[in-house]
């Protein structure tokens, strides 16, 4: 992630007036936001994101970290993986153009619950809580909108949760098995 507006994730600018009018393109295509804001609250919004560039394999985001943005992909593909309790990582969804990342930290303040890695180079328009908190105020319907989102996206998430855990209780079983000789 960047520190600063209008740059990449490796440090180069983005050019932020193209940014600006290709976030509010992106932003108005995403259901979510279209069908719940005007063109003035999504110009907006649009404003005050940023255009970030992630590389292959960088991480856009890692499980327990605090988050204080969410993002809207809008070129490239990326990897939603937990981890289990030996630390090894298990996909949970494969996410490209459209598909955004993030709210349910943003939106909560609760740790990350995933970690999201660039499979591709990735595109993608950061949305911050401050960018977030004007519009908020003014469309309520969004806060619920956001709120049957990550109650889907938490069922995905349980029922990823609960695979690793079979996956944990096997590999212990095993373990028991070999360790006397059964």
């Amino acid at each position: 992630m960047t520190d600063r507006p209008g740059a990449a994730a490796d440090g180069t600018a983005t050019g932020m007036e193209n940014a600006m009018v290709n976030a509010r393109e992106i932003l108005g295509a995403i259901p979510l936001f279209a069908e719940v804001l005007d063109a003035d609250q999504l110009g907006r919004l649009a404003a005050k994101c940023h255009e970030v560039i992630f590389p292959v394999g960088a991480l856009l985001m890692t499980e327990e970290d605090f988050g204080t943005s969410m993002f809207a992909l809008v070129e490239g593909e990326v990897s939603v993986t937990l981890a289990d309790k030996r630390g090894d990582a298990h996909g949970v969804a494969k996410l490209s153009a459209g598909d955004f990342v993030g709210e349910m930290s943003l939106l909560t303040g609760a740790r990350r619950s995933a970690t999201v890695v660039a499979e591709t180079e990735v595109a993608a328009i950061e949305i911050t809580k401050v960018a977030l908190e004007e519009i908020l105020t003014q469309a309520p319907d969004l806060i619920d909108r956001f709120g049957l989102v990550l109650a889907s996206r938490q069922a995905e998430l349980d029922r990823a949760a609960a695979d690793v855990a079979q996956a944990n209780k096997d590999d212990l079983i095993s373990q028991i098995k070999r360790f006397f000789g059964r």
